[in-house]
């Protein structure tokens, strides 16, 4: 299937034209677009399992056998380049420290940036930004699934170094690609039942932070978040990290926060939380998931919840400010078919938000017109966004609409299809 471009072309000016009338210039919204920088996470690719062939317990419940899955860096690389051939967005790339391609023996508690030297040489020739995260799960050292926060120091002791590590490790990525790299800081740790004194492992997890983010870092080439959780499975009782605790310790100690929209109840979303967060945390950074029922990871797509989160970043003027990765996994389907429907969902969102006219529903807000308010929100939903999200994608030289998945599907055929 392919799309007349002169359809689109028409179709977009036909918009160009509605907005104007808005006060929007929608050619400078796609310029914006193109400043936003969306890290995709290399674990959908995989199912989560990494190089280091360990058999152990992961902590990440990945669902379903879809055939295909990258089986070493060279596979991951090349599936990442595919699914960023149907996206025009401004890309990076999420690694997860048990993702080392090592040649010496060392083990995740002292991997150096030699270890990640494929992917840095990778990202480099073709200018993609990365991101990084120390793999505090899946591995011998897990005491009774904690980490960081295990009342054995031994177990604590590993861990801190692992952290210590990955944050040399970020500091070095981030230089040697000239972009910033987010380091995040999630750990699994917590209880299945209620514990007697939570006090008791928050300490072990702050002292243990504390001497992981001891060391002073130049901020134009890392930066470290903590992500949170509100539970987990076999953590449906106590999670130490929780919410609140890392707000309060990012905010104490500055610094960033990571929010990702699976974590947190059905009812709560982080839209409401980002104007708090930005006004008093330096760093944060987003991971948009989507969670059904719970923290289920679902293949992220273009859904209310992903609207007005960007809308709210937009409103707020820190689109360009905060960072934003995916993060899910679904090992039912193709795989870069699954990573391709989350970058084009948030692709429109962010197209959405940023041709939004804001500038009227504020002044009529701020006239305490909450009629005019509600009507014009009302009426801005049906305005031609998608035909700017289709010029964007076709002025990147990338598939409009569907036409991608006959390209999936030959990929399948061809590469994917054939590994056993």
């Amino acid at each position: 299937m392919k799309i007349d471009r002169d359809i689109i072309q028409k179709s977009y000016e036909n918009a160009k034209r509605v907005y104007a009338l808005y006060g929007v210039d929608t050619d400078k919204a796609i310029e914006a677009a193109k400043r936003v920088r969306i890290s995709l996470h290399c674990w959908q690719g995989d199912d989560v399992t990494g190089f280091e062939g360990k058999s152990v317990a992961n902590q990440n419940v990945v669902t379903g056998n879809y055939p295909g899955r990258a089986r070493n860096g060279n596979e991951l690389r090349a599936d990442i380049e595919k699914a960023f051939s149907f996206s025009p967005l401004a890309h990076k790339v999420n690694i997860h420290s048990f993702y080392a391609e090592t040649k010496t023996g060392r083990g995740r508690n002292n991997y150096t940036a030699e270890d990640f030297k494929g992917w840095i040489d990778w990202a480099k020739e073709r200018e993609y930004g990365l991101d990084f995260n120390t793999s505090f799960f899946a591995h011998p050292m897990m005491n009774d699934g904690m980490s960081l926060a295990s009342p054995d120091k031994k177990t604590r002791d590993f861990w801190v170094e692992a952290g210590k590590a990955g944050r040399e490790i970020a500091a070095e990525m981030g230089k040697a690609v000239g972009q910033v790299c987010v380091n995040d800081i999630w750990i699994p740790d917590g209880l299945k039942d209620n514990p007697i004194d939570r006090a008791r492992f928050r300490g072990y997890l702050t002292e243990s932070l504390d001497r992981i983010l001891e060391k002073k870092l130049d901020r134009k080439q890392t930066v470290e978040v903590l992500e949170g959780k509100l539970f987990g499975i076999g953590t449906e009782c106590f999670v130490v990290g929780s919410h609140e605790y890392y707000m309060l310790y990012a905010a104490q100690k500055g610094v960033g926060l990571c929010m990702d929209t699976g974590h947190y109840l059905p009812t709560e979303t982080v839209t409401d939380k980002l104007s708090v967060v930005t006004q008093y945390i330096r760093d944060v950074l987003l991971h948009v998931s989507r969670g059904v029922r719970w923290d289920s990871d679902h293949v992220v797509v273009f859904d209310d919840m992903l609207t007005s989160l960007f809308i709210e970043a937009k409103r707020l003027n820190v689109l360009e400010k905060i960072y934003i990765g995916l993060d899910y996994f679904d090992a039912s389907i193709n795989r870069i078919g699954a990573w391709t429907v989350g970058l084009r969902a948030t692709g429109k969102a962010l197209v959405a938000a940023l041709v939004e006219p804001t500038a009227l529903l504020k002044k009529a807000e701020e006239a305490g017109n909450y009629t005019e308010r509600l009507a014009l929100s009302e009426e801005f939903k049906s305005l031609p966004f998608t035909a700017v999200w289709d010029q964007y994608c076709a002025a990147a030289g990338v598939p409009v609409g569907g036409e991608w998945i006959e390209d999936l599907r030959k990929y399948e055929a061809d590469v994917t299809g054939k590994r056993k």
